[in-house]
């Protein structure tokens, strides 16, 4: 499905393709004033021909990223990027704008679930943009919210896009950005929860399920940081597409991903110290039961012994036809193990 918007002389309109087409025919005074925006969402193959190739001649590269996703599926999402091809800029967002609650329902699962905690992943999209002076051209194959909800905002706001494509591009990843947050959120109160458990029950799962908080961290933490460097790239004045008044708006969003990637780093570290106070309490747990284990061996060792000296059966061995061995034996193990128990006590062993 495309989308265009169209701004000009204070109201936004809705274009179809081949409008988008005829505009370039008409006299050229006012197609300096006039902002487009083409959304590309799950487009079909003779529609990203018309509009990248035919339309705006962007290079066949980064039409090639685009289409990645569908050529390739089962290479994932493409890592972020920024490319500068002098006319317009071509960026590639991983926006996480998937429901929290989506992934809290398979986290939060009944113990006869816990195999479905070790093969989470960490939701991300691709989004695709090309930032040119008087357009702007976004292109992603899944629903994206922050997309969404910037259009909502240009049909009830106008003057959005009349502030141009690269302030529109900033509302988009500040959304982005936003989404974040709450998954951030979600992990903070998943650990402050394990911390608590994880001294109260300890089943196998329980590895898994940190194992996998720090798999999704990792990626976390490997997406915004590639995106912190796009930001930081915006935001310094590198690119002429990007107005000076705008810069400051990058550098808000750039400083929000650099505390969720400090957030990442710091929740990776408690999810290592999570995994060591695991080990070590089920290593003291082991510890407990082979102090247990040993102790019974050790009283059980000289019974053993003395049930061996006497079941040897030799015809002049003493006690043998004696009329309380049998009681006297008993006596003997209960001395020895009594003994051995008060002793291990006065020790503190046990």
């Amino acid at each position: 499905m495309v989308t265009i918007l169209a701004y000009h002389d204070g109201k936004v309109r809705q274009l179809t393709i081949q409008e988008l087409f005829r505009l370039r025919c008409e006299p050229a005074p006012a197609d300096d004033d006039m902002i487009v925006w083409v959304d590309m969402h799950n487009p079909t193959e003779q529609e990203e021909e018309t509009i990248l190739i035919h339309y705006y001649l962007f290079h066949h590269l980064a039409v090639e990223d685009c289409q990645r996703e569908r050529l390739e599926p089962d290479e994932g999402d493409h890592y972020p990027k920024v490319e500068d091809y002098k006319d317009y800029l071509f960026i590639i967002f991983n926006p996480v704008d998937r429901p929290v609650e989506s992934i809290a329902s398979i986290w939060e699962g009944e113990e006869d679930e816990e195999d479905k905690l070790i093969s989470i992943r960490f939701p991300t999209r691709q989004i695709n943009t090309f930032l040119g002076k008087n357009f702007i051209v976004t292109h992603h194959y899944e629903p994206s919210a922050s997309i969404e909800a910037t259009q909502r905002l240009c049909l009830r706001s106008p003057h959005t896009l009349e502030r141009g494509p690269d302030y529109l591009f900033h509302v988009i990843i500040d959304q982005i950005v936003d989404n974040y947050v709450p998954l951030m959120d979600y992990f903070d109160d998943l650990i402050s929860r394990m911390e608590v458990t994880i001294f109260k029950q300890q089943h196998s799962a329980m590895l898994s399920r940190l194992l996998s908080m720090k798999k999704g961290i990792q990626q976390l933490r490997k997406i915004a940081a590639y995106q912190r460097e796009i930001l930081n790239r915006l935001s310094r004045g590198e690119f002429v597409l990007i107005a000076p008044e705008e810069i400051a708006y990058y550098r808000n969003v750039y400083d929000h991903l650099v505390r969720i990637v400090d957030l990442s780093e710091t929740y990776r570290d408690l999810i290592n110290g999570l995994m060591d106070a695991y080990l070590s309490v089920t290593s003291n747990k082991l510890n407990e039961i082979m102090k247990v284990l040993t102790m019974l061996s050790t009283v059980i060792m000289p019974l053993t012994l003395i049930t061996g000296i006497y079941g040897m059966n030799f015809s002049h061995m003493p006690e043998l036809h004696w009329k309380y061995g049998y009681l006297l034996v008993w006596a003997a193990f209960a001395v020895v193990s009594g003994g051995m128990i008060y002793f291990f006590r006065r020790r503190g062993w046990i």
